[in-house]
């Protein structure tokens, strides 16, 4: 045998686990959430979406009920000339042919009403008797012949009429009318015509102030706009873009169109009851593209940041999965006990089992929020749709018989007859009693389903307190007096709400005061907080220092066990909303002074 030594054979080196094994792990893990995060994303994203289109659906809702209230507002102006024209036409000297009297009361009904520039009177031949705009007797000319083709439906048919925006015979200017049979007796049958400002028009539309960036016009039967929200001065008189004209023609209430200011727009369209006309809302249509690309954007950075997330977690796990999993590996090929121990086993199966019935959990949450949200949007449409059935069967019928009460009024004090007249001065106070209430809880109802913002406008103060005077009944006006201790002109505001809280004091101090005696609302502001204040201030007994607490609650109970009404209530919550306050500044045996804080940092 050789002594030569042995040679063992080398032992052979343990196999390392590939690289790129890692990588696969990592890559696996990241596509997994990803495919686990896409769903959310999607449901998500379509989530989203479709409370972006609830929302413009609801916004288009609000934006024709307003239009339609707007062109109802408009129709029950023109509706209470008539009823003026129709009071004039009963009286007895009307009927017995006597011109002269007749003239008389048309200037006497004509100084009365702010609404009528003048009263006229023409025969089917065109000859007219009087002109409240001339003196009895004057030379006037026969009217053109486009204007006897406007009356020809009254002296033919007993009609009334609406005109469009015409050029008067004796003022040369443009403006628009109303006309209706009128019988006076041995003279025979004739027309009465009014003529209406085109102001007084302007005002009807612009009653609820609009947005500032909406415009709104009244158009005429021949698409002249005749009255409008924005630059009246400039566009009254023109005619109305010819996209316009072509989706009324069709019968369209809802689509896009552009202004004559060359702004996109999406409109809505409602007619003036009983008239040619109508009235055009626009709405800017940048404005919606942007709320939802805004909201698109918010899902996709959202769903960027998720995906990150998950893909940076998952590389952390796959990191550190792969290190075990190269112990595992390596432990069995060397014999020996790997690192993941039975425990870490079971640690890892109940954790999977975790997530899964948490997973589940989370999409039975999911879709027993969508179901309470649809079902939550469906009562607030079922709600607005009441409001509008309010708004449109209860006011309508009030502010007809107001009219009527009032033209019955004018009439029985013309003629003498004081005592009859006052128990219909009486039911017409009683009437816009009612309708103040009413008009209250239409808005309590709007309030309380509105949201906790609103969203101000610059607006003009002086503007705000005539409008809301003006609210009130005619024969108190003139006891409202304004003081101003500021030089402020504009605040931030929403005008609408502001103008309804401002009534609400109002019409409390009128009724507090002794009659007669003035009521006053000082306008003022203060540097810290950076504020409005308006306030009002009355001559009445005061309030009760045991009523002070609850005299903004809704419900709360007057002395005497009396509920009280929800004006106060209804003021609170307009200064809420402004994020400013209502207090009792002062109340004594001598008055008491109601205090508005319109916060202007608040306001958004």
């Amino acid at each position: 045998m050789s002594d030569a030594p042995q040679i063992s054979p080398a032992a052979e080196p343990a196999p390392q686990l590939p690289q790129r094994a890692r990588l696969s792990v990592a890559a696996w893990l990241a596509g997994v959430s990803l495919l686990a995060l896409l769903p959310m994303l999607g449901f998500s994203a379509y989530t989203i979406y479709r409370a972006t289109a609830e929302q413009q659906a609801q916004a288009m809702a609000t934006q024709q009920r307003r239009t339609s209230d707007a062109a109802l507002h408009v129709g029950q102006q023109l509706e209470s000339v008539f009823d003026v024209l129709r009071a004039m036409a009963q009286a007895e000297s009307v009927k017995q042919g006597d011109m002269a009297a007749t003239y008389a009361m048309a200037v006497r009904v004509a100084e009365a009403d702010p609404r009528i520039v003048g009263i006229s009177v023409v025969d089917a031949s065109g000859n007219q008797p009087f002109n409240t705009r001339r003196p009895f007797g004057a030379p006037l000319p026969r009217p053109p012949p486009a204007l006897m083709e406007l009356q020809r439906p009254v002296t033919e048919r007993g009609e009334r009429v609406v005109s469009p925006l015409v050029v008067g015979e004796v003022s040369k200017l443009q403006v628009v009318g109303v006309g209706m049979p009128l019988d006076l007796g041995p003279a025979g049958k004739h027309v009465v015509r009014a003529v209406i400002r085109l102001e007084s028009i302007g005002a009807w539309l612009n009653q609820d102030a609009w947005p500032e960036a909406w415009t709104a016009a009244v158009v005429d039967q021949n698409n002249i706009i005749i009255a409008r929200s924005h630059d009246a001065g400039r566009y009254v008189g023109q005619t109305a873009t010819q996209l316009l004209q072509d989706n009324v023609r069709q019968g369209l209430t809802a689509f896009e169109s552009v202004t004559k200011d060359g702004t996109a727009v999406i409109t809505s369209v409602a007619a003036v009851p009983g008239t040619g006309w109508y009235v055009a809302v626009g709405r800017p249509a940048a404005a919606v593209q942007a709320q939802v690309r805004g909201s698109m954007r918010d899902i996709f950075v959202a769903g960027a940041v998720c995906a990150l997330l998950a893909i940076a977690g998952a590389l952390y796990l796959a990191r550190r999965l792969g290190r075990q999993l190269r112990g595992v590996v390596d432990a069995h090929l060397q014999g020996r006990p790997g690192p993941v121990s039975r425990t870490t086993l079971r640690e890892v199966t109940e954790l999977s089992e975790a997530l899964t019935e948490a997973r589940a959990v989370a999409t039975q949450a999911t879709g027993e929020l969508q179901g309470a949200k649809e079902e939550a949007l469906a009562r607030l449409k079922e709600r607005s749709e009441m409001l509008d059935v309010l708004a449109h069967e209860v006011r309508q019928p009030l502010n007809n018989a107001s009219a009527a009460l009032q033209a019955a009024t004018v009439e029985l004090a013309r003629t003498g007859q004081q005592a009859a007249a006052e128990p219909l001065r009486r039911a017409e106070a009683v009437l816009g009693d009612v309708q103040a209430s009413i008009g209250n809880t239409l808005a309590v109802a709007s309030l309380l389903v509105g949201g906790e913002h609103i969203e101000g406008m610059d607006t003009d103060i002086d503007a705000l307190i005539e409008v809301a005077i003006a609210d009130m009944p005619r024969d108190e006006r003139a006891r409202v007096v304004v003081e101003r201790a500021t030089n402020t002109r504009t605040a931030s505001m929403e005008p609408g709400l502001m103008r309804l809280a401002l009534r609400n004091l109002l019409s409390n101090a009128l009724r507090c005061s002794p009659p007669g005696s003035p009521v006053v609302v000082r306008v003022s502001d203060s540097d810290e907080p950076l504020a409005l204040i308006l306030d009002v201030i009355d001559r009445g007994a005061g309030i009760a220092d045991a009523q002070v607490p609850s005299l903004f609650q809704r419900g709360s109970k007057r002395p005497g066990g009396r509920r009280q009404g929800l004006g106060l209530y209804i003021v609170h919550r307009v200064m809420e909303l402004h994020r400013g306050s209502v207090l009792v500044e002062r109340s004594s045996a001598g008055g008491t002074t109601m205090r508005l804080v319109v916060n202007q940092h608040a306001v958004v």
